[in-house]
């Protein structure tokens, strides 16, 4: 018996002596090839645009080797991100002189920057973009410049740059539009514009949405980034009205009996902004909106798209476990943590005699007593809409699709 977990213990660290021998291989090759890297950024910075198209697909060749180690690039990401978006600032405020030039210079950068994207993540890549309270007016600009560009070939091969040109602008303005301000302040449109009032929507904001509601009907990645960018837009407090009006729209998309592929893309990616919605937004905003949403959702599920489509069930188990969260009630924990005294003056006062409380005791976790509220939520009677959200995923657990499954493992 001894002998056998010897053996497996042996197993068990040459698997894991392989795979940090493999980490330090991966490590040592990329930093040789991080200079080839480094060259080529530095000569894009000192000329401010990409001279030599090959440059850009060295970079991303590169860039691909490391799909499944994105934590070795991490490291050098501010050294690449930060310059680049720099030169895409800088060339935006030309944006209005010369439109075709600019966005010349624009769509190599971006691509550059969507490669970091495919490799490290959306999350790790945008700690670096530059988040002024000036540039949401210049990202919008250049969105809507993007937005209205002819495509000028469909094929994927003969890449242009419009694609991640417009999904980099997107995750700009999805750190911008969290500015600590209002909107509408921000919105230099409406500064001498006397018919604006109070309660209308800022130029800005609209813009935002109508772009969002346009790339939420496509099947590339701007869908997703679309969700993510009104997630963190409509959840904002003064966004109020907006959120209704997207509401509004989501469910006319919900309920539409069209059976056309830009339907079918329109429903995709309306499940996967209102996922996203309802994992940032408050719970007090999403009560109101969860009886129109629910019922929507019900009605998708029997539907014949939801049949035809394993990825639209994927979207709506999600969103059903997220109404579910939504709709149980607020619990309080049983413990809390309190904090002793922190004051000067008193520590200074207490006798020299007397032993001060180490700091790794300054904050303990006290258990509460069980209260009146915490002994009827124990007996607490379950809403029927609980019910049925519970019936919607365990009907999910049968779906001969894994995808479907996995959504309702992983939570």
């Amino acid at each position: 018996m001894a002998a056998r977990e010897e053996e497996s213990l042996v197993v068990v660290n040459g698997e894991e002596d392989i795979h940090d021998s493999r980490e330090k291989f991966l490590l040592r090759y990329f930093l040789q090839e991080w200079e080839i890297v480094k060259s080529l950024v530095d000569d894009i910075v000192a000329n401010g645009r990409v001279v030599d198209p090959s440059s850009v697909h060295n970079i991303r060749s590169i860039m691909d080797k490391y799909l499944e180690q994105g934590q070795l690039v991490e490291p050098y990401l501010e050294s690449i991100v930060s310059p680049l978006m720099l030169i895409i600032r800088s060339k935006t405020l030309e944006l209005e002189a010369k439109p075709d030039e600019v966005l010349d210079i624009i769509k190599p950068i971006c691509t550059i920057i969507y490669s970091l994207v495919t490799v490290c993540g959306y999350k790790s890549v945008i700690r670096f973009f530059p988040h002024q309270v000036s540039d949401l007016e210049l990202a919008v600009a250049l969105l809507d410049k993007c937005h209205s560009m002819t495509p000028v070939s469909s094929l994927r091969q003969e890449r242009t740059g419009e694609m991640e040109a417009k999904c980099v602008t997107l995750l700009w303005l999805s750190i911008l539009v969290l500015v600590p301000f209002d909107i509408s302040s921000v919105d230099t449109s409406i500064a001498n514009d006397k018919s604006f009032g109070v309660d209308d929507l800022a130029p800005l904001v609209l813009k935002i949405l109508g772009f969002c509601k346009d790339y939420l009907c496509t099947a590339g990645p701007m869908r997703r980034i679309s969700g993510l960018l009104l997630s963190k837009l409509l959840t904002r407090p003064d966004m109020r009205k907006a959120f209704a009006t997207f509401f509004e729209w989501t469910h006319e998309v919900l309920s539409s009996e069209g059976d056309s592929f830009v339907n079918n893309f329109c429903l995709l990616g309306v499940m996967e902004a209102l996922a996203a919605i309802f994992k940032t937004a408050s719970r007090e905003v999403l009560l109101e909106a969860l009886p129109v949403v629910l019922k929507d959702v019900t009605m998708l599920s029997k539907s014949n798209a939801a049949t035809r489509s394993p990825l639209l069930r994927k979207y709506l188990i999600k969103l059903t476990q997220r109404i579910g969260l939504v709709c149980l009630s607020h619990r309080s924990p049983s413990w809390l943590y309190v904090a002793h005294t922190a004051s000067l003056y008193e520590n200074i006062s207490t006798s020299s005699t007397q032993t001060l409380v180490p700091p790794d005791h300054v904050v303990a976790a006290v258990s509460q007593p069980e209260s009146a509220n915490d002994q009827e939520d124990e007996y607490m009677d379950v809403p029927e809409i609980l019910e049925q959200i519970i019936e919607m995923l365990l009907s999910g657990l049968t779906d001969t699709v894994r995808l479907v499954g996995e959504i309702l493992l992983l939570g």
